[in-house]
């Protein structure tokens, strides 16, 4: 038998044998199946709709807004400290103040908020809502110490007028050398915010200072103005004598900060112009009553005179 006869003789049985057992070839003669399609809002384990968490909207940049200005009825309130005397040298660490405030609030009524910022330094101011008390002041670092006084709102808005300061500069031991401080010229006194800055309060935080031997007319872009800075970040300029306010601000410990510029646009120079305080936001905590936005600072009375001194 040749060769071809061989070959065509297995094409034959080849042929049969897969035609005696169909299923030996149905895997490659079957339809293949569609690929599953999948839809992306359905979970393909519970075949629930996938609940996708909302994107947060990105947070609002902090920014300082402007106020207007608070109108003083008339007669405009006037402060003066009394006691300690300018120039003063006490040998103790402690000190007895005294103000004498016309024109401003009236003790005898409860509904009248306004205050004296009494500030020692650059510290903290204390909420005084007698003036007629002495307060006294304790624990005085050896050296030079300036005080000021001025009224403010209850809402604690500083009283912008010229008048409405007093400025005292006392020694506890001896003076500091090269202290630098010059009561006649150009000063910033840093007021608000301080402390614990709570609920819808610190939506907008009240952001106060106020100025010394500085006309209105010179405040501007080109005159003089204060520089503030939030955490170290500075903000823009603020070329007006009003109240400011700080928006967005988060939750947390910050720190404010306030600069006098010049109309060089460089620092002034003087021991408080340049000043930093630090402040806790919080905005779920409870918001104090408006009228008392803060609790009074701590009076100390000064210790009644002896009757038998000097007997």
């Amino acid at each position: 038998m040749t060769k071809t006869s061989i070959s065509t003789v297995l094409l034959s049985l080849l042929a049969g044998c897969g035609a005696s057992h169909p299923a030996a070839n149905s895997s490659l003669n079957a339809t293949t199946p569609e690929p599953m399609t999948v839809d992306a809002g359905v979970s393909a384990l519970s075949n629930e709709p996938v609940v996708v968490a909302p994107t947060p909207p990105p947070a609002e940049p902090v920014r300082i807004a402007a106020g207007e200005r608070r109108a003083i009825p008339a007669p405009l309130p006037r402060v003066t400290i009394t006691l300690p005397r300018n120039g003063i040298t006490v040998r103790e660490d402690r000190v007895e103040v005294r103000l004498a405030v016309q024109h401003w609030r009236d003790v005898a009524n409860a509904e009248d908020h306004r205050h004296i910022h009494l500030v020692l330094d650059n510290e903290p101011y204390r909420r005084i809502d007698d003036p007629s008390q002495p307060v006294v002041l304790e624990h005085l670092a050896p050296g030079t110490h300036v005080l000021r006084a001025f009224p403010g709102w209850e809402t604690h808005e500083t009283v912008k007028e010229p008048g409405a300061f007093a400025a005292v500069m006392f020694h506890v031991g001896r003076a500091a050398e090269n202290f630098g401080y010059n009561p006649r010229a150009p000063m910033l006194t840093y007021s608000r915010p301080k402390g614990a800055v709570n609920g819808a309060e610190a939506d907008r935080i009240l952001l106060d200072f106020y100025l010394a031997n500085i006309p209105a007319t010179a405040m501007g872009a080109q005159g003089f103005r204060v520089r503030p800075s939030i955490d170290g970040h500075a903000m823009d300029d603020l070329t007006a004598w009003v109240p400011y306010y700080i928006e967005n601000l988060p939750d947390g410990p910050h720190t404010i900060g306030l600069q006098l510029i010049g109309r060089d646009g460089a620092p002034v120079a003087g021991p408080f112009n340049s000043t930093e305080q630090h402040i806790t936001v919080n905005h779920a905590a409870p918001t104090t009553p408006h009228a008392h936005p803060e609790a009074p600072a701590a009076v100390v009375p000064a210790p009644a005179a002896d009757p038998h001194a000097g007997h």
